[in-house]
């Protein structure tokens, strides 16, 4: 049921998959061995004797139960889309209109797994070693808790590096699984990980010794300059367009409302300058073939400084499809959480609009819960502050969010030329070829103005010296607490 990256944070510490992507390496998990077709499509692992926290052995069965229980309508997984144009049939079992039994994975015997896939994806085994949807879980202990499966930590079973003990009173607290395979690799005897909403409550609990790991609040970055560390995320950051809206729903317009934003002066205002400003859909530091898809293929996107020219050019062709002499006639609702870092931003880019465009621009504020569980998905916005964390480390996982029948296009964007290039790239097995067809999709996106990059974000951090071992990574999950290793206490 996890569909965040907390959630995959809290699984990697807890859970193994078939492998484990340690920040880009892919390890053996569950699965000693494997070995992928000529063609690239079928995957047959061959697990090794490993076993639940309870000593229970793992079997390719829960792989089969795990997989078809992530795509089975009836458990309404947040992610199950995933399965779509991945796993052989993921998409009609998804949908409903093919049973589980369909889904393209089977279990030959309790130590074979095989996974079939739609076409060819050198990313896969990064996909399923840093998403915890893929990770076992046990068909008896699903049905003996129903729907309390999983709501605290005595009611399941897991076969990580680590074994949640207590989820009460906002603390997660895992300690160190003596039964997981990998165990002599393990350092930690235990961790804490505390639920603070308040970034500046965080940030004085670590001055005051009581954490060992923080992360500095945006605002706060400037004055930790010589303490902190970073790494890029893989979030970016933007503006959804509700393409059917009013006003929005016109290409010149949503390209006006791109040219119309010096990215890094709103990045200055909005964020204190800590992100990296950014002017396409896709990060650029997903795969390319040689080197990153940014360095390689990847199209010039919006100019971060904007271009006020372009963006009255845009204006003015706008007005007269629209049928507008004067826009101050315009008016468009910015749609954002109730967070004061999100208002921020919102009263950063409504200033920026209402001066270089002369429109009107009204902010509405509701919570997190709201926005991703009604507002977007039910297309209630005009436009609205969000953004995406990669799945795996290819333009795809970006760019599928605006294909037409993509349960996650909340702009409502639909260019079928943009959704055959996205479908023409499964089929093609050359990587360079793949690559710059998905550049060229990336391209329509722009040339439509479907939405709004804002940035890439950059986490920046504190962490005690005496803390090792602890790797960052951008996809799936943020950190990764599995090899990390502490200086014992005099």
């Amino acid at each position: 049921m996890g569909n965040s990256v907390p959630d995959n944070e809290i699984q990697h510490i807890m859970q193994e998959g078939l492998v484990r992507n340690t920040c880009g390496t892919i390890e053996p998990g569950i699965a000693e061995t494997w070995e992928i077709s000529e063609d690239g499509t079928t995957y047959t692992f061959h697990l090794r004797d490993a076993v639940y926290t309870d000593g229970t052995p793992i079997t390719a069965q829960d792989f089969l139960y795990t997989f078809r229980r992530l795509a089975d309508p009836a458990t309404a997984a947040p992610y199950s889309w995933i399965m779509d144009g991945h796993v052989k049939n993921g998409g009609d079992v998804v949908a409903g209109t093919l049973p589980v039994e369909e889904l393209g994975v089977s279990a030959p015997d309790d130590k074979t797994f095989v996974i079939e896939l739609e076409y060819p994806q050198s990313y896969f085994l990064s996909l399923i070693g840093s998403c915890g949807q893929f990770t076992p879980v046990r068909q008896d202990k699903v049905e003996e808790y129903g729907k309390d499966y999983a709501a605290t930590a005595d009611k399941m079973v897991t076969c990580g590096p680590f074994t949640m003990v207590s989820s009460a009173n906002r603390q997660y607290i895992f300690e160190k699984n003596e039964n997981y395979w990998n165990a002599d690799a393990i350092n930690f005897d235990r961790i804490e990980l505390s639920v603070i909403e308040t970034g500046d409550t965080q940030l004085a609990m670590y001055e005051q010794g009581e954490l060992d790991y923080v992360l500095v609040p945006t605002a706060q970055v400037p004055n930790y300059d010589d303490q902190d560390n970073e790494y890029m995320n893989g979030s970016l950051d933007w503006v959804y367009i509700n393409h059917e809206a009013d006003y929005v729903n016109n290409e010149n317009f949503c390209l006006a409302l791109n040219y119309a934003i010096d990215r890094t002066t709103y990045n200055a205002l909005a964020n204190s300058g800590t992100f990296t400003a950014w002017g396409n859909p896709v990060m650029p530091d997903v795969d390319g073939v040689n080197a990153t898809y940014g360095e390689e293929f990847q199209p010039d996107g919006y100019p971060v400084a904007g271009d006020q020219t372009k963006a009255q050019e845009y204006l003015q062709a706008a007005m007269t499809e629209m049928g507008i002499s004067d826009p101050s006639e315009i008016t468009i609702e910015f749609v954002t959480t109730d967070a004061e870092t999100n208002k921020k931003i919102a009263e950063v880019l409504q200033e920026m609009w209402q001066n270089n465009l002369g429109i009107n621009v009204e902010i509405r504020q509701v919570t997190y819960a709201e926005i991703f569980g009604n507002v977007f998905p039910q297309h209630d916005y005009m436009v609205g502050y969000g953004g995406w964390a990669p799945d795996y480390a290819d333009p795809y996982t970006y760019l599928e969010l605006f294909m037409s029948e993509n349960v996650y296009n909340y702009s409502q964007y639909s260019n079928t030329a943009f959704d055959d290039l996205m479908k023409q790239s499964t089929t093609i097995t050359d990587a360079k070829t793949r690559l710059e067809t998905l550049a060229q999709a990336e391209q329509t996106l722009l040339d439509d103005g479907a939405v709004v990059p804002l940035q890439v974000r950059t986490t920046h951090y504190l962490m005690d010296d005496d803390v090792t071992g602890v790797g960052f990574y951008f996809i799936g999950y943020n950190i990764d607490l599995v090899y990390g290793d502490c200086a014992p206490t005099a």
